[in-house]
């Protein structure tokens, strides 16, 4: 009998060998993913940078609604009327001394960070009207030529503007005397200090030509002598005033308003 052998049993299928990662190739992966992650922050900034950019630098009076209806709430009980209202942005709300500095006269502060003069504009009617005052002391203009890629404007188109928001006040609040404060050369702005001389030149010249309005020039209480911006007068932003800088701030509205409140300063003379 034929002896019939065993099959032989097949052989297991051998697994491809994984190649191994060498230092080198350790290093390119690593680079690409370095390269990719630096890709993404990078777009992540500059999305965020434009959007800040947006944000501060487009025209949006609906931002400053809960401001508007702050000074509402404060003056819930009643307006006071026929006093110095002082109207404008972050250099007027900063102001907490403005009530001491221009004492004995009555002054109402209703400065809000941040505004243009659209918003001061828009907002006229609820944030001037009624306190039908005797005199409008504007800060406004500041933040127009802010210096913000995209968004600043020109001194012309500040200045018009400005223009446009004393016509309103006149034809509005007809019994008051509009006082217009040279918006500040301030370190930070130097990038766009030039417009900002330019647009307080022709404010100066417009209320020189037509007795609109008074333009109160703060530049050399505030400059050096040889027309250089103060940096001391400025707090760590470079934007905004110190104490010292407000002491020089105040003294030049102050003289401003001399000629015509100067019988007021000096009854309380002793």
């Amino acid at each position: 009998m034929r002896d019939t052998a065993a099959p032989e049993s097949a052989a297991a299928p051998v697994a491809p060998i994984a190649p191994v990662a060498t230092p080198k190739r350790r290093r390119r992966r690593g680079l690409k993913i370095t390269l990719i992650a630096s890709a993404v922050v990078l777009v992540l900034a500059l999305a965020g940078g434009a959007i800040t950019l947006w944000y501060f630098g487009h025209d949006d009076p609906a931002r400053y609604e809960e401001s508007v209806d702050a000074i509402e709430q404060r003056f819930a009980d009643g307006y006071p009327q026929g006093q110095v209202l002082l109207s404008g942005s972050s250099f007027f709300e900063f102001w907490e001394t403005s009530a001491d500095d221009l004492a004995p006269l009555p002054t109402t502060n209703i400065g809000i960070g941040g505004t243009k003069v659209i918003d001061h504009l828009t907002y006229f009617d609820r944030m001037v009207v009624p306190f039908a005052p005797r005199t409008l002391v504007l800060y406004i203009g500041s933040n127009d030529m802010g210096g913000i890629p995209l968004y600043t404007k020109s001194a012309e188109h500040t200045v018009g503007l400005i223009e446009q928001y004393i016509a309103e006040a006149h034809a509005k609040v007809p019994d008051a005397t509009v006082y217009y404060v040279a918006v500040t050369e301030a370190p930070a702005r130097a990038g766009v200090r030039s417009d900002i001389q330019h647009a307080n030149a022709m404010l100066a010249e417009r209320a020189r030509e037509t007795g609109d309005f008074t333009f109160i020039d703060t530049a050399p209480a505030l400059l050096n002598a040889d027309g250089s911006i103060d940096g001391t007068l400025f707090g760590p932003d470079r934007l905004h005033f110190n104490e010292k800088g407000y002491e020089r701030f105040a003294e030049a509205i102050r003289q401003g308003l001399a000629p015509e409140y100067a019988r007021d300063w000096s009854a309380t003379t002793p």
